[in-house]
């Protein structure tokens, strides 16, 4: 096992929080989320600005903001200077030291483990070599250590963790917290992750796609006319993620959306795929595809996908020929995706994306062709704008608004006000 313990504190680039949908405020825990996301997203930071956005009296919303700074959420900083008569309005913020959200990122290879604060500042990030093939039981024993470890290092500084999110590379039954026969995980259908992961740590606990975390970070870092946003991951498999028009995660009526991996492309091979089907776009497009036919063009049996990016970083010929081979495979997909979803903005991302633009020059110069004019006149075709941490981005943004949603205010407290005090 290989551990790198050197905790990365780097930044993150600040993602951008959608402000909540405005419905009838008449429940007290629906007016406090709202309240709290309006402040959290930046839409409305003062008393006024939220009766404004809210459509709620200045007593119900100086009810909630009450509320939610006895809770520790919500804090205040200096008045604004008055644009007229009155008093000057003071500023409001989430409390950036009210907990912290853990973020596992589970990955073929690799277990990352980050911590950050509820203002995003990432607390710490820890990267080590640890295979899922070990078994659900065995993976998330290794995370959860590396985040105690995480949690004792950083001692008094570290507030409690008050939601974990997971990212696994395969379907999720997101409303379960667990993962739906996936083809790269073997042993953890139907794991109870999200179950195991409360117990341990006492708090919400998220599971989602790999590649919907990583669309759901894009997307948060990016202008909103950049929605909707399709993301491809080309990786150990290929897996999708489409973000809506609104900013939100589209995930279908199972959480089955955007599964591309497994359509199906034209090819005189018979690829048997992961899945048990023939001719996945996964089977013919994915990194270790790519790697198998560099293998098989170079005579060596041996080769990985490490020794692949590293010949196609030095520019060697055979690589970058099966690279782009590739790529004409899967911009025959993405050219269909476009008409089905018609984006705003198609983001390739992955291993190989981070050493070449082969894999992407490929996927759009066929998208672009096989695409109608009205879809693509307006359309983006890129890289990342992350990078590998794109995922823990979006991990985060859906730590926020779990903690920030109304089932965390359902319960009343002592004191609070119930809701016939709304209007």
């Amino acid at each position: 096992m290989d551990v790198n313990d050197k905790n990365k504190t780097e930044s993150l680039p600040l993602a951008r929080l959608r402000p909540p949908a405005l419905v009838r405020l008449t429940d007290q825990s629906v007016a406090m989320s709202v309240v709290a996301r309006l402040v959290a997203s930046g839409t409305a930071n003062t008393r006024p600005a939220l009766v404004k956005a809210t459509g709620l009296a200045r007593s119900t919303v100086s009810s909630c903001v009450s509320l939610l700074q006895a809770r520790g959420l919500v804090v205040s900083h200096a008045a604004q200077a008055a644009l007229g008569r009155g008093r000057p309005a003071e500023t409001l913020a989430i409390n950036p030291d009210a907990g912290t959200i853990l973020v596992f990122d589970l990955t073929p290879h690799h277990v990352r483990v980050a911590l950050t604060r509820m203002d995003q500042q990432l607390l710490a990030n820890r990267r080590a070599h640890f295979v899922l093939d070990a078994g659900p039981e065995a993976t998330l024993a290794f995370a959860i250590s590396q985040a105690r470890t995480i949690l004792d290092e950083l001692g008094p500084d570290g507030a409690a963790v008050r939601a974990v999110v997971t990212s696994v590379p395969g379907p999720v039954d997101t409303k379960r917290g667990m993962p739906v026969r996936p083809p790269i995980m073997p042993g953890w259908d139907r794991y109870p992750i999200a179950d195991t992961l409360q117990r341990e740590f006492g708090c919400p606990c998220l599971v989602d796609n790999d590649v919907n975390l990583i669309a759901l970070g894009e997307a948060s870092v990016l202008p909103a006319d950049q929605c909707p946003m399709l993301v491809v991951k080309v990786g150990t498999g290929i897996g999708g993620g489409l973000i809506t028009a609104e900013g939100s995660l589209h995930h279908g009526a199972d959480g089955a959306a955007c599964d591309i991996g497994h359509l199906p492309v034209r090819s005189n091979a018979e690829m048997i795929c992961s899945c048990g089907n023939i001719n996945c776009i996964e089977a013919l497009a994915s990194a270790e595809a790519i790697t198998r036919r560099f293998r098989e063009a170079t005579g060596n049996p041996e080769l990985t996908q490490s020794d692949l990016r590293a010949a196609a970083r030095v520019g060697d010929p055979l690589a970058i020929r099966v690279i782009r081979d590739a790529a004409a495979v899967l911009g025959e997909i993405v050219a269909a995706l476009v008409h089905v979803y018609n984006p705003a903005r198609i983001v390739i991302t992955g291993p190989l994306t981070a050493v070449t633009d082969d894999l992407l020059a490929g996927v759009r110069s066929v998208a672009y062709q096989r695409a109608l004019p009205l879809a693509t006149r307006n359309l983006t075709l890129a890289h990342s704008e992350i990078g590998e941490m794109a995922g823990v981005v979006g991990a985060v943004v859906l730590g926020i608004e779990a903690i920030l949603a109304p089932a965390s205010f359902s319960a009343n407290r002592p004191g609070e006000v119930g809701a016939a005090n709304f209007q």
